[in-house]
């Protein structure tokens, strides 16, 4: 294959893996989860399941925790605490040695809504290891250094205006 029709083919399969909308296909996974109750479920966005991830441990995370995992302010993380705590989807609580912070830990409902946002992943990168199996070490070096400088490229572009 020519380099032109090699580069035409890596736009076209970049273009089809742009509107793949991954996070549409894990909300929809959910809400259609005969598992989970509907109306829980109904309006919650992926910052929420990033969110509730970040809030996973057993022992509950500081909001300042969560806002370090996931690309959103203080203030939104805040607010999406508060709302996925009045959906009772997670508990913030003090601690008695430390009032100052919130922590925050998922209820009997968001970790079934977590485990099953992480079920997902999982089967995505199970399925992702099984694709590179077919290429070689170097093929995979290959690839990624591609995908690098493609985003690099991509960063660049960002200030045209």
């Amino acid at each position: 294959m020519k380099k032109k029709n090699s580069i035409a083919q890596i736009k076209n399969q970049l273009e089809i893996f742009r509107s793949h909308d991954v996070d549409g296909e894990v909300l929809a996974a959910l809400r259609h989860n005969d598992q989970l109750n509907a109306a829980l479920v109904n309006g919650i966005t992926i910052n929420d399941l990033h969110i509730m991830r970040a809030a996973s441990a057993k022992e509950g995370v500081k909001i300042s925790t969560i806002v370090d995992q996931v690309p959103m302010t203080q203030g939104a993380v805040s607010k999406a605490v508060n709302k996925l705590a009045e959906r009772g989807l997670l508990q913030k609580s003090h601690r008695p040695d430390n009032r100052k912070d919130t922590f925050v830990a998922l209820t009997a409902d968001g970790e079934m809504i977590n485990n099953r946002h992480l079920a997902y992943h999982s089967q995505e990168e199970t399925k992702l290891a099984q694709l590179a199996d077919n290429y070689s070490k170097s093929d995979l070096e290959t690839i990624a250094n591609f995908i690098t400088d493609l985003n690099k490229i991509r960063d660049t572009n960002k200030d045209i205006k």
